[in-house]
């Protein structure tokens, strides 16, 4: 694991890469973050492989077939209160937020990060909708990154550090804790390992040092149960 950026408050410089080909213990590290980011991971029947069972594949065992009374989606008893975004158009909403960058990567000619982009805002998308995210929620986090590109470059290692401690200050005295920043932390990790890239996207401009989007990394990390 890659040493942490102490210049980042929100995306720290340890987030997993995907390797080249995903092994098994790169499965369940997705898994594990799948179920974290649907609110399934402290759920009963949540799937939580052990070691031997990661280290062995094919000796793993078969999965029990559910049985014939449950037939509840658990994720969907959690977020019971977003029932009425099930109408959402999420693509659209992730896609307004990315849209300008992947413009940019197609004028430089960069069609491997203009693909990239695309593959992100589909699995955002995705997490999203199967967490009921508030939409209005998103589009303020974009709105926020927007705001942290608007200068002409992006920032200098001497302005991010100086993000880094005014951030760090804003939010200490506002009562955030380290457990706060923990899960936001976590959470972003986990949304790394189903689009790798987004983070890199998302800092590119010192996004990460912003409290509000510390603040509302925190929010919706324990709106889905991390903690």
């Amino acid at each position: 694991m890659a040493e942490i950026d102490a210049a980042s408050i929100l995306f720290p410089n340890d987030v997993p890469s995907k390797p080249a080909q995903a092994p098994d213990w790169y499965q369940a590290q997705r898994t594990a973050a799948e179920q974290r980011l649907t609110g399934t991971h402290d759920k009963p029947g949540a799937d939580k492989p052990d070691a031997a069972s990661v280290m062995f594949p094919s000796e793993r065992k078969p999965d029990a077939p559910p049985s014939a009374g449950d037939k509840t989606d658990v994720a969907a008893m959690l977020f019971k209160d977003d029932a009425a975004r099930k109408d959402v158009d999420y693509e659209r909403v992730v896609g307004g937020g990315l849209d300008q960058a992947t413009i940019d990567a197609m004028k430089e000619g960069n069609s491997e990060r203009a693909d990239a982009l695309k593959t992100a805002a589909a699995a955002l998308s995705e997490d999203f909708r199967a967490a009921g995210t508030d939409p209005a929620s998103i589009e303020e986090a974009f709105t926020i990154v927007r705001q942290s590109a608007d200068g002409f470059s992006p920032p200098t290692p001497e302005q991010i550090e100086a993000g880094f401690a005014a951030g760090m200050s804003e939010l200490t005295a506002s009562g955030v804790t380290e457990g706060d920043l923990g899960v936001a932390r976590q959470f972003i990790r986990d949304l790394e390992l189903i689009s790798p890239g987004v983070v890199a996207s998302l800092e590119s401009h010192g996004a990460g040092n912003d409290p509000r989007l510390v603040r509302a990394a925190i929010r919706e990390a324990r709106r889905r149960g991390y903690r």
